[in-house]
């Protein structure tokens, strides 16, 4: 009888047995559990469990796995820990279809740090047709970080002592949910160094009051650096920085620059590191997040305060944050004495002294009054930050980051009216319905308690007016979501389908159609805009979404007349000279952005599409393909589109 394999493992001496074991992947070593006895004994206890668990998961709840880590149950915690990536799989995977998707968030949230590895890993996994899962477990990373860090903002705001000397760290929460796939911890680290830096300066002046040792404190973080630039890492040309941008920042900052540790530099000497305000892109959100403003070495008034504060108090100054309006400072010194101090950060650092900066108000129409000089808490610092970020986001319709942003705050004051009112706003915005309702519920509860912050207290009949104004509209997207759209047998045939890539005839700008209407279902005042009538076609033609290259159109979506559509070849066309205005002429792009006539400057050879929300619609393109495989959700939408082409 011809011996078995595992016949030969065991022939081997124990040491050399478990040598073996530790060579074998997860899954041989599961196998050689699953063959004997004795393999099972020897495959469990083997000790590249405890290697393969702390190299696959580096993040464990609190107090989830508490027990088998002391017990060193390697092989019960990979099984364990495996269950919970692929359920992590199912939830993402499932985040395609909306009836479900917000669903699927709340079960994310509710694992928490378990689930931050494997949407880590999903959110990189290389592949032509993995841009939809990158695309839902980049979402589903922001929303379950979203949820941990508001709760780190109730935390480290119970607990002020444990803060004061490192006010950054609810800045960097913010941050931390703008890159949720980079680890900003670093930035507390480069503070260290800092600090230490401007400890020996002062040593070695000598310093012997406060205000020597703030001149030292504003030359280590104002004076230009060494070389004599004025940042670190300029941005490039070909990078536009622009506040309305769906982006919090431009693509390259922070994860181009987490690797690399020029920019963490520790000035020697007079050196600076050359901080300054940026009054040419002031309202940047980039520039109210603290890992790109030591990058670019540029920030507003309080960003910069915060790095200033965070440095000053390591080295053993106390300083203190002063939000004025319009304008925040930092101060030093007890107020009304000869040694109070403010500093305009903004300007370089500027010493002021408590007539300077009555003056500056005044030159600036800002009403004097004693309590706008007074020192502010952490609290209000992350308010007033979260809330500059959220004005942003307004003005640019990103209701992603509105919603971070607004959980942080309702962290902070979880019965401020207004901060509710705005987060059920976006959660509508959102299609996440059942989250309005709730918030309309908890409003109804705090508009009868007089003393519940925020500016806003709508009676309670309102608020129920509201709520049933909510349900309804929810009943009716969850009838539009199961709505499956079919080929209609009409005299202009849709002659493309979702998925299919496509050139503008007249524009040139390249896109992917996401959904089509057998003619077109615009507001009328659109249409009329549009002169949609004067087209040949008309308004009795179909019309398409479509995703545009922002190669092209940056981050535009675009409702295309069919005739105006053709079909690219992935042989590029001549270059062409961009126009802008309205040429008068009757125009079927639906632009959400501007209304710009923007010629495309030329094409590359792949037919690849690249726009953010690409994702959203997408599970990708095969090399050479003309047409996006759809998701789940969209195949179920447009059922007959794909019957179609096969």
């Amino acid at each position: 009888m011809q011996q078995q394999p595992d016949a030969y493992l065991l022939d081997l001496p124990a040491s050399l047995l478990q040598q073996v074991l530790a060579l074998c992947a997860p899954a041989q070593l599961a196998r050689c559990a699953a063959a004997c006895r004795l393999l099972r004994q020897a495959a469990t206890g083997c000790p590249a469990w405890q290697q393969h668990c702390l190299q696959r998961w580096s993040n464990w709840g609190p107090d989830v796995w508490k027990e088998l880590l002391q017990q060193e149950a390697w092989k019960t915690l990979y099984a364990a820990r495996r269950q919970v990536d692929l359920q992590t799989d199912q939830l993402v995977a499932t985040l395609v279809w909306p009836l479900e998707r917000y669903g699927c968030i709340a079960a994310l949230q509710q694992l928490g740090h378990d689930a931050l590895d494997q949407l880590r890993r999903l959110a990189v996994k290389q592949g032509s047709l993995m841009v939809g899962t990158r695309y839902w477990a980049k979402q589903a990373l922001t929303a379950v970080l979203s949820h941990l860090q508001a709760n780190s903002m109730k935390r480290i705001l119970q607990q002020p002592q444990d803060t004061q000397k490192m006010p950054e760290v609810g800045a960097l929460l913010v941050a931390q949910a703008h890159y949720p796939c980079v680890d900003v911890s670093a930035v507390s680290a480069y503070l260290d160094r800092l600090a230490e830096e401007c400890k020996h300066r002062m040593a070695e002046a000598g310093t012997g009051t406060d205000l020597e040792a703030l001149l030292l404190l504003n030359q280590l973080l104002f004076n230009p650096p060494a070389d004599g630039s004025s940042a670190a890492s300029p941005s490039p040309d070909d990078t536009p920085r622009q506040a309305e941008l769906p982006y919090p920042m431009s693509a390259w900052t922070w994860e181009q620059q987490s690797s690399a540790a020029d920019w963490m530099i520790v000035p020697s000497g007079n050196a600076g590191l050359g901080l300054q305000g940026d009054s040419e892109n002031y309202y940047d959100p980039s520039n109210s997040l603290l890992p790109f403003v030591l990058a670019t070495r540029k920030g507003i008034p309080i960003s910069l305060a915060i790095v200033h504060a965070a440095v000053g108090r390591r080295a053993g100054l106390p300083i203190e944050f002063v939000g004025m309006p319009m304008h925040f400072m930092n101060k030093l010194g007890a107020a009304d004495t000869p040694d109070e101090r403010f500093i305009d950060v903004f300007a370089g650092g500027k010493v002021l002294d408590r007539e300077a900066v009555k003056a500056m108000m005044q030159q600036n129409d800002i009403p004097f009054h004693e309590n706008r000089l007074q020192a502010v808490g952490l609290a209000e610092v992350y308010t007033r930050l979260c809330g500059n970020l959220i004005n942003i986001y307004s003005h640019s319709r990103n209701t992603s980051k509105q919603r971070i942003l607004l959980d942080m705050l309702l962290a902070i004051s979880p019965n401020n009216i207004e901060y509710s009112i705005r987060h059920a706003q976006v959660a509508v915005n959102r299609d996440d319905f059942d989250t309005a309702i709730n918030d309309y519920k908890r409003i109804a509860e705090l508009a009868g308690n007089v003393a519940a912050p925020g500016a806003l207290h709508p009676p309670r009949a309102v608020i129920q007016s509201r709520i049933s104004a909510v349900e309804a509209m929810r009943s009716a997207w969850h009838q539009q979501a199961l709505e499956q759209i079919r080929r209609p047998n009409q005299a202009v045939p849709v002659q493309f389908k979702v998925g299919d890539v496509i050139r503008h005839r007249r524009y040139h700008y390249r896109g992917v159609i996401y959904g089509w209407d057998a003619e077109c279902k615009a507001e009328e005042d659109w249409m009329q805009q549009m002169r949609i009538d004067q087209l040949p076609g008309g308004r009795h033609q179909p019309y398409y979404h479509v995703l545009v290259d922002h190669r092209d159109r940056p981050f535009q979506s675009t409702y295309v007349a069919q005739e105006n559509i053709v079909r690219p070849t992935p042989t590029p066309t001549p270059s062409t000279t961009a126009t802008t205005g309205s040429s008068g002429e009757a125009s079927e792009v639906w632009d959400i952005w501007n209304n710009r006539d923007v010629l495309a400057p030329h094409w590359e050879h792949s037919l690849q599409v690249q726009h953010p929300d690409i994702g959203e619609y997408f599970e990708g393109i095969e090399p050479d393909a003309s047409c996006y495989h759809v998701n789940a959700y969209l195949n179920f939408r447009f059922p007959e589109d794909w019957i179609a082409a096969i």
